[in-house]
């Protein structure tokens, strides 16, 4: 019987397996997929997600695999209309752009090194908890399969069946939104900033990538209205996502050359909450744990600091042979990620009131506090010790 079964292999899932392989503990990583792989994702790494990885990486072996693909960030600019601010984060702090099948790669490949097992190819159909330990019902190669652990955690990412399962997943909320996003080149003038430009109804994310030529990730995000309005656009993804950037008005003219350089990957919605992020021996982590567009780039450093506490948990747990202290974890990323939810859900606000946004936006390069922003943006706080 395993201590742990990590029902994933995305960051928070390897991240996790990370953790407490390290500590010793029989982890398998049970992913219905393989890697590498590409998904869809801004690909930027806010400063916390950068520390976070650092955190996880010490004593293990070198960063060279994974930093041959980062781009350094210094920060973030925003632009409405013809309002925009920019903001460095604080105290020479910086994020990172990455490829996400490069990242995903690298913390699977340190979850292994660690001692994890992976179990590539096998879907989780259910989990069911026992007094002792849950029971892991999957399919691979068109087997039924079983597992035992003493624990499992849903890493499964949105609609998850782990949180199915047990009871934990809920409605899906009230955004209603569809994006593209496609690595793409020849985009002019990138600065080592994450951009996002407001439209009514419309978000552009780009994020420069380490290359040359302009590379960078470019990601249109579109209310349930807006989508419905460009229905006939969106039937070619390739064109929907090069017309957005052309015909912005605030990055057209350097995007006249832009050209794709991968596939264009679609998804959405984006609202997936759930009622907690744990229940009897069974917790949730990263998107799984609930899930709100994380327009400010803050998708990673949930997924690898809800490992990181989750860790934390589940060995005290294992310790004490019971299941007691697993209570505090909802409890914890209310804690940790509440202030950047509310400001996601500002930004959100504000697509959707150009003209209020605006004002906002006027108002953070008066009163100088465009850096107090960056700094929850950036998640550059020490983490809390809990």
């Amino acid at each position: 019987m395993y201590d742990v079964v990590v029902c994933g292999g995305g960051p928070a899932g390897s991240a996790l397996a990370w953790w407490l392989a390290r500590d010793g503990m029989r982890v398998a990583i049970a992913d219905a997929g393989t890697h590498p792989r590409r998904k869809p994702c801004g690909e930027s790494l806010n400063p916390g997600a950068v520390a976070a990885i650092l955190r996880l990486a010490a004593g293990a072996p070198p960063l060279e695999g994974l930093l041959e693909h980062v781009q350094p960030l210094d920060g973030w600019v925003l632009h409405s209309g013809k309002a925009s601010v920019a903001a460095r984060y604080p105290r020479g702090r910086s994020g990172w752009s990455c490829r996400r099948e490069a990242l995903d790669e690298w913390l699977l490949r340190g979850a292994i090194g660690a001692g994890a097992e992976i179990i590539a190819g096998c879907r989780v159909k259910a989990v069911a908890q026992h007094d002792d330990r849950c029971e892991i019902s999957a399919v691979r190669e068109g087997i039924n399969m079983t597992m035992e652990a003493r624990y499992a955690v849903g890493a499964d990412g949105l609609r998850s069946v782990v949180a199915r399962s047990v009871g934990l997943l809920a409605r899906p909320g009230p955004l209603r939104k569809v994006a593209l996003t496609a690595r793409i080149s020849g985009l002019h003038d990138l600065r080592p900033l994450v951009e996002l430009h407001l439209q009514r109804g419309a978000v552009i994310g780009i994020a420069p990538l380490q290359g040359e030529g302009g590379a960078a990730n470019a990601t249109l995000a579109l209310s349930a209205v807006e989508a419905a309005r460009r229905a006939s656009s969106l039937r070619s993804r390739p064109e929907a996502l090069l017309g957005a950037l052309r015909a912005s008005t605030a990055i057209g003219e350097r995007a006249a050359e832009a050209r794709l350089e991968s596939e264009v990957l679609a998804c959405g919605p984006f609202h997936y909450p759930v009622r907690a992020a744990h229940r009897g021996r069974v917790l949730l982590v990263g998107d799984a744990a609930g899930y709100y567009d994380p327009l400010t780039g803050q998708g990673i450093y949930r997924a690898l600091r809800g490992a990181e506490l989750a860790a934390g948990l589940l060995r005290q747990a294992a310790a004490e042979g019971g299941v007691e202290v697993l209570q505090r974890y909802s409890a914890m990323l209310q804690r940790e990620f509440g202030a950047g939810t509310a400001l996601q859900r500002f930004i959100e606000y504000g697509a959707a009131r150009p003209r209020l946004f605006q004002a906002a936006i006027h108002g953070l390069r008066l009163s100088g506090s465009a850096s107090l922003v960056a700094a929850v943006v950036g998640n550059c706080r020490e983490p809390r010790r809990w």
